[in-house]
């Protein structure tokens, strides 16, 4: 265990050199110094990428390192705690990122407050690989790499009746039939349309109502096998590698219709006309990613969870934008996301379901 660092400035070298010294990963020298930089652009955690400088010879220790941390944002820090999102974190690391053939990060050391409300992860350096940019639409290559891992992380935990009852997977059903989320949508949609809604179409508005007038109703749709979802897989939450996607951020893990990580996905991080021209053909190839890890759905059947799983964006981003401080770059990533998910509603008609 290492003791807890709030901050990237707090970190020493003695602590880098405990926390890789237990992992394992040191092959015989020590870390004498070290360089930081802040990267990414999350809002409810900050990250750092921590370039080392090794006493002789490195072998095969990492040359850089990427370290986690609680939000320096007063208020972003204060409503991830408040939802959990540090301590689902650490704990996706540790219990369930290793039942997955999915790629995700190697933690090398973690630590969490008592009180849930500050952490750090100090985990693998995924570069080259590069995070997504939900200003911009991802490619069609980019979009069937992260969804054959969402797939690889849907089988691995398809109907398993067991983790849904961990404190840190949130599951309607375990809880409170979806009422608490009910509420919180009731009292932030308000917030989010006189902050957002004129750049929101009248229909799009008009779906937003009936969605929040609906939330109970949604949460209990999905009635199929259930598994474990990362709940906001989207492009910044990817680091695109040459041949496979690493899923990362991992505070919003959730039960739910193994469609969701690929709608939520294929919703709001494609540019409209391209989620429109690919999305069956993006369905396909899901279903047959599933085949392959042991899961056989039928497209028709994969659609219609399709369908139903386009409304999950707006769980994500209204809450999302609403915790969140405002600024210039992170405000126009909610417009755009909360643009493309309510446009995705109307086109598949889902509100057919909640009728």
């Amino acid at each position: 265990m290492v003791d807890l660092v709030l901050r990237p400035d707090e970190i020493t070298v003695e602590w880098l050199n405990q926390a890789m010294a237990q992992a394992g990963v040191l092959d015989g020298t020590e870390i004498r110094a070290f360089e930081y930089e802040l990267i990414g652009t999350g809002k409810m955690g900050d990250n750092a990428r921590f370039t080392l400088q090794y006493a002789g010879e490195r072998g095969s220790a990492p040359a850089t390192v990427v370290g986690k941390f609680a939000a320096a944002d007063d208020t972003a820090r204060a409503m991830a705690s408040a939802g959990g999102a540090y301590y689902n974190e650490v704990m996706f690391y540790r219990e369930f990122a290793p039942r997955t053939t999915m790629s995700t990060p190697r933690i090398y050391a973690d630590a969490l407050s008592e009180d849930k409300t500050e952490f750090v992860l100090l985990m693998e350096d995924m570069a080259p690989a590069q995070p997504g940019n939900n200003l911009e639409g991802a490619s069609r290559q980019q979009a069937e790499r992260p969804l054959a891992e969402a797939a690889r992380l849907a089988a691995a935990f398809y109907g398993d009746t067991e983790f849904g009852a961990r404190d840190h997977v949130m599951s309607a059903a375990r809880d409170d039939g979806g009422e608490f989320g009910g509420l919180l949508m009731q009292e932030n949609w308000p917030k989010f349309v006189a902050r957002f809604g004129e750049y929101l179409s009248p229909e799009c508005l008009a779906f937003g109502d009936l969605y929040v007038a609906n939330h109970k109703k949604f949460v209990s749709l999905y009635e199929g096998p259930k598994t474990l979802v990362h709940g906001d897989m989207r492009s910044e939450n990817v680091l695109f590698g040459e041949t496979r996607a690493t899923i990362v951020d991992w505070q919003t893990p959730g039960e739910s219709s193994p469609l969701t990580d690929a709608t939520y996905f294929i919703g709001g991080s494609l540019a409209l006309e391209d989620r429109r021209a690919w999305e069956q053909e993006l369905i396909a190839y899901y279903c047959e990613q599933l085949a392959e890890q042991g899961v056989s759905l039928s497209f028709d059947a994969c659609w219609e969870q399709y369908r139903q799983q386009a409304m999950h964006g707006i769980i994500i981003t209204v809450p999302g934008a609403s915790f969140s401080s405002p600024g210039e770059r992170s405000d126009r990533m909610f417009t755009k996301m909360i643009q493309g998910h309510l446009q995705h509603y109307l086109d598949l008609d889902a509100g057919e379901f909640l009728k």
